[in-house]
């Protein structure tokens, strides 16, 4: 210890910089004078409290560690006791009938008005409200979405047997200057093929790559096609009739939430690799099995909720002192039931971690894992009295938001260091009276709960900045900033 002591305050702050924050908490236990170091340095303590927040540093403008770390303070604060009676707020109109809600950017769309976007802004992070529109395309668009990182406005156009993915500027509405082919077509045979016109359609987009589901309302067939949008190179075509929803985990691997006969399952497959259905290779999660009763009477619908695109905040594009990490992110499993002659349907969300589903394929010696082996200690199953619309983006990061009563919404944050809030620990049943499991799930995987009180709405989403909440009558958007 004395060899320690001896070596210069200075020098030891600069080893523990390059510790990860759990380092960085034992070492100060070492000793007082280690301690003291750690209390004196804005650096080590700004560092610590970006991972219990989970955030990164974003290494723009001139401020220092002390101001950054201020700054963190005052935006976990307003994060940890929002009040939507005294936070920023904006009202901003639907102007359309398709609205879509990715990273910190509110888009709206019609055929007259074309495209508005708004910017959430926030008041700690210094992110002003930006407001900006773009005039209407020459098609009509079927469906959208945006990458703000990646200055990606994508738009689908669809006639009878004929798919065109539109890559425009978010920013500029015109071709996307790094697309190769912005106009990446796909034909489908107008016998065999689905009826594109009456499709449901599910847009996303990871970095390099977009990938677009489609399900038709009218045969039972589910494709997803994977595109590097850049080059325009097709990396999966995938056809069947057990698929329901996908994301992208990282920038290799793909989760499917599929049918295994009754059984639901979550499918891991490799982007690279044979581009068609056949060939292909899965790592599968089992999820809890559904009554065969409800298989047999109700409509049961499955999707895969995430933040549609994680986006990178760029040095060069706004000066914050600091960002969402996405090393690790929430992604969450709907099922959602339809029961003929019931004003109310019993609904139910599974949670789990990025960073537990990959790291239970990477030390599995199988490709399948049951549920009983891997959900009840990985995963919070939770039960809602309905289901967001498949639109409604209620993920951010680690955090969801759920509404829980027309004023009122929690915020859940399965952050594994999150402070403050109630911590909900404990094990829990869900789904009693096994109205659509076979045996009532129990899960355990811990969160925190924050209560907010809003204005009376019909849905609210969750964004990097603040919540946004949809009016009963689906006019406007309130967005509440912090």
């Amino acid at each position: 210890m004395s060899g320690l002591q001896s070596i210069p305050p200075e020098l030891i702050e600069a080893v523990c910089l390059q510790l990860d924050s759990l380092s960085i908490s034992r070492f100060t236990q070492v000793s007082r004078q280690f301690w003291c170091i750690f209390r004196q340095s804005s650096a080590l303590q700004y560092k610590v409290q970006l991972d219990l927040a989970g955030l990164r540093d974003v290494k723009s403008g001139e401020m220092v560690s002390a101001a950054r770390l201020d700054l963190l303070k005052v935006y976990q604060a307003a994060w940890a006791n929002i009040d939507c009676t005294r936070t920023t707020k904006i009202t901003a109109d639907m102007s359309g009938d398709s609205w879509e809600l990715v990273g910190n950017v509110l888009s709206t769309y019609n055929a007259e008005a074309g495209f508005i976007f708004n910017g959430i802004p926030s008041a700690v992070r210094k992110v002003p409200h930006l407001k900006w529109s773009l005039p209407e395309v020459p098609f009509a668009v079927k469906d959208f979405t945006t990458d703000l990182s990646q200055d990606i406005l994508l738009a689908v156009e669809v006639n009878s047997s004929v798919m065109v993915v539109h890559l425009f500027s978010l920013t500029t509405g015109l071709p996307h200057p790094l697309a190769r082919n912005s106009h990446l077509s796909r034909d489908f045979d107008e016998q065999s093929g689905p009826p594109l016109l009456s499709c449901h359609f599910q847009i996303r987009i990871f970095g390099e790559y977009i990938g677009v589901m489609i399900e038709s309302f009218e045969v039972e067939e589910t494709r997803l096609l994977v595109w590097e949008w850049k080059s325009g190179v097709m990396k999966k075509h995938l056809y069947s009739d057990d698929m329901t929803s996908f994301a992208f985990l990282d920038e290799h691997l793909l989760l499917i939430s599929a049918w295994n006969e009754f059984e639901p399952v979550l499918r891991i497959l490799e982007i690279e690799g044979p581009v068609e259905s056949s060939a292909l290779s899965y790592f599968t999660f089992g999820l809890p099995h559904l009554s065969a009763n409800v298989m047999d009477s109700h409509d049961i619908d499955m999707q895969i909720q995430t933040e549609p695109s994680p986006s990178w905040a760029s040095d060069s594009f706004l000066d914050v002192p600091f960002t969402t990490r996405h090393l690790d992110r929430l992604f969450v499993v709907s099922f959602g039931t339809w029961e003929p002659n019931r004003e109310t349907h019993p609904s139910f969300l599974l949670c789990v971690r990025l960073s537990t589903l990959l790291n239970l394929r990477g030390n599995s010696p199988v490709d399948k894992l049951p549920w009983d082996q891997w959900g009840p200690c990985n995963t919070r199953m939770l039960r809602l009295p309905g289901l967001p619309d498949p639109w409604v983006c209620f993920v951010h990061g680690l955090r969801m938001v759920i509404l829980i009563a027309p004023s009122r919404c929690q915020i859940l944050d399965f952050n594994p260091l999150s402070i403050g809030g109630k911590r909900i620990l404990h094990e829990k049943a869900v789904d009693s009276r096994s109205r659509v499991f076979e045996q009532p799930p129990t899960t355990s995987a811990p969160f925190t709960v924050f209560s907010v009180e809003t204005s009376p709405c019909k849905a609210v989403m969750l964004a990097e900045d603040g919540i946004i909440t949809v009016s009963p009558d689906e006019n406007f958007f309130t967005i509440y900033s912090v």
